[in-house]
């Protein structure tokens, strides 16, 4: 068997273009030519290199000569260490990488004659340098430390076999190398390192079972992890399109960096899927590189695990294997999973990509079509990771793109993946007291008891309706009424409580009100309204609701809350409905046909039919009501509602 080493994304002469493209590493430097530089566009990786399996890199460039001296110039001191080359050619440079290189970053140097010039920033950190002999029929090894110490009992995977690391922190695996790479699962009380907010949890493994790989992995201790707090995001759909870009930094990002400050506890996130809008990676330029890229530019303090959506796909690629590999390439592993504290993750791919008609050699899009479900190569390394778990009752969290669960016109909770998968999954988890599926995809905020000892959390889009409602300046508004914003979720030890937090909005702001006598007189008599009517007739969402009737939005709502709702101390028993919320109705539904030259909305976008809407029935249209939710963990949110409550003031203050 061939020995190769080979960490995260060392940058031979072949893999140092697909570096460059890994946009969860630094700028790589690129120079276009000049004639007064040596050399000229230089491909400089961004990655951290550790010096145990990293023993010669190679730099692209043009204008090398021989006679060329290399040298890393320690960044915070200016002291230069020389460079012993390989091999120099025009257009390359291969150096031996010194083994006892201090951790730190380093300005890579050319000196030729009296001229110099800087080529670009390298960084490298020690690891364990420890030779780990080959065993029969291994062919990935690795060493997972901190420190200097190696740490035993890391589950490290590759997507199908999955071992531990033994007493001398060491691992090895009979891999196919389908996915091309490994991945660690970060155990509890430490964190791994991260580049743009993203865990360095993976290395690359090139193809050949013939060839045998060294990927080692490095940790941080993470003290005091046992209670901390989790930010979920989902569906942030940047695009380049309607200020996307803009209204993310400017209400989601300092919401999110607000929190974090403020938190005496340790904070990390979790992204549910659909970062990019795969329709406009091309026709926008914006893809999944440029979302690392922005992850970069907003600088996050916190670690943030990904999982890919159905718009995290390439829409030129005929299959599923094939179209998430520019996921693979920026954020990593598609599904793995990770500790915090007491807790167990488990982040899962459940979009199989279709996409019928596409040809990545002309360059023709598919028709984006995907089935919501698990491929079996996964399923079987679920159930391994599964089995890894010993604490069988602390908080187990399965994170996916598409909901798993939903409910139906019924209201009951009924299987919303295919080929009975969600049924699978809950056979699977069923020795579990404690399972939180949290997942997106919907632009909706529901949480569902699915049986004891299994809760789904499907959360609202941080995008909330693909930015749309804050581009018309109507505010920002989910398909269910419920404000774009995360969901944040408190573990203390083995407890855990959670909370929707909408962007802008107070921790209490839980709920909005309508008094549905003045939602049909606005829809009856408002021009925007009434043209939305005229080209979508069955559109009068509200012409049957009775008089006197009020609506309740309470988006956090589960089988736990209670909805009281009191005219004059007298209890109104209000009862769930599927119906939609007027104010996305006007914000996104009744203002997009207005405002569409071809008078049209886009139907996926518009107001959902939603699970935590709550009608009363008042004996007056003017009596003054009394509204008290008080959620599972006995937090109350009240409103005094004064009737008639003005349904276009409440559009104002959006």
């Amino acid at each position: 068997m061939i020995k190769h080493k080979i960490r995260y994304r060392i940058a031979t002469f072949l893999s140092v273009l697909a570096l460059l493209t890994a946009g969860c590493s630094d700028d790589t430097t690129v120079n276009t030519a000049r004639k007064d530089r040596l050399v000229t566009d230089q491909l400089v990786p961004g990655s951290t290199f550790y010096t145990s399996t990293t023993k010669e890199l190679t730099i692209q460039g043009k204008g090398f000569a021989q006679g060329d001296a290399l040298a890393l110039a320690d960044i915070a001191t200016g002291a230069e260490i020389p460079l012993t080359l390989k091999e120099v050619d025009h257009a390359y440079v291969t150096f031996v990488v010194p083994q006892d290189i201090p951790t730190g970053s380093y300005r890579l140097i050319v000196h030729r004659g009296r001229e110099s010039q800087v080529l670009g920033i390298l960084k490298f950190r020690r690891s364990l340098d420890i030779e780990i002999p080959d065993k029969e029929g291994m062919n990935v090894k690795g060493v997972v430390f901190c420190g200097s110490l190696p740490v035993a009992g890391v589950v490290v995977s590759d997507g199908e076999a999955v071992t531990t690391t033994d007493d001398t922190g060491c691992y090895y695996l009979a891999s196919k190398k389908h996915h091309g790479y490994v991945f660690m699962s970060v155990p509890s009380g430490y964190e791994p390192q991260s580049e743009n907010s993203v865990p360095l949890i993976w290395g690359p493994v090139t193809p050949g079972e013939e060839t045998c790989e060294q990927v080692d992995f490095e940790l941080l201790e993470a003290p005091g992890q046992d209670d901390f707090d989790l930010l979920v995001l989902a569906d942030i759909h940047l695009a380049n399109r309607l200020g996307d870009i803009a209204q993310y930094k400017e209400l989601m990002l300092p919401e999110l960096k607000s929190y974090i400050a403020a938190s005496p506890k340790r904070v990390y996130i979790l992204n549910m899927g659909d970062m990019t809008f795969d329709l406009y990676w091309n026709s926008n330029k914006y893809n999944l590189g440029d979302y690392a890229n922005t992850l970069k530019d907003s600088a996050i303090p916190a670690l943030i695990y990904h999982v890919p959506g159905n718009h995290d796909n390439d829409e030129y690629a005929k299959d599923d294997y094939s179209a998430e590999q520019p996921y693979k390439d920026n954020l990593g592993p598609t599904y793995y999973s990770f500790n915090i504290g007491k807790a167990h993750f488990i982040m899962l791919d459940n979009t199989v990509y279709l996409n019928a008609g596409a040809d990545a050699a002309t360059r023709t899009p598919g028709d984006h079509s995907y089935n919501s479900a698990f491929t079996e190569m996964e399923l079987a390394w679920l159930k391994a990771d599964l089995a890894t778990v010993k604490d069988k009752d602390a908080p187990l969290v399965i994170g996916t793109h598409c909901q798993v669960f939903y409910y139906n016109s019924s209201l009951d909770i009924t299987p919303s993946m295919a080929y009975g998968h969600s049924t699978m999954l809950d056979q699977l988890l069923t020795e579990f007291t404690d399972v939180h599926i949290i997942s997106g995809h919907t632009h909706n905020n529901t949480t569902m008891k699915v049986r004891e000892g299994l809760m789904e959390h499907n959360t609202g889009g941080s995008c909330a309706t693909w930015w749309w409602t804050g581009y018309y300046s109507n505010g920002h508004i989910c398909k269910d009424g419920a404000p774009g914003g995360m969901g944040v979720y408190e573990f203390r030890d083995t407890d855990l409580e959670w909370y929707y937090k909408g962007y802008g909005e107070p921790r209490d702001f839980q709920l909005r009100t309508y008094d549905m006598n003045n939602v049909k007189t606005f829809f009856a008599n408002n021009s925007v309204i009434r043209n939305m009517i005229r080209y979508y007739p069955n559109r009068n969402d509200y012409v049957n609701v009775g008089n006197n009737v009020v609506y309740i939005n309470v988006w956090g709502w589960d089988p736990e809350w209670k909805v009281s709702v009191k005219e004059n101390g007298v209890e109104l028993n209000p009862t769930r409905v599927y119906m939609k919320d007027p104010l996305h109705t006007y914000a996104y539904d009744a203002t997009r046909v207005y405002k569409n030259s071809n008078n049209t909305y886009t139907e996926v976008l518009t107001s959902s039919n939603n699970y935590h809407l709550f009608a009363a029935n008042a004996s007056s249209a003017t009596s003054t009501l009394t509204i008290e939710v008080t959620d599972r963990f006995g937090n109350k949110y009240t409103e005094t509602m004064s009737r008639p409550k003005e349904f276009a003031a409440q559009i104002e203050n959006l």
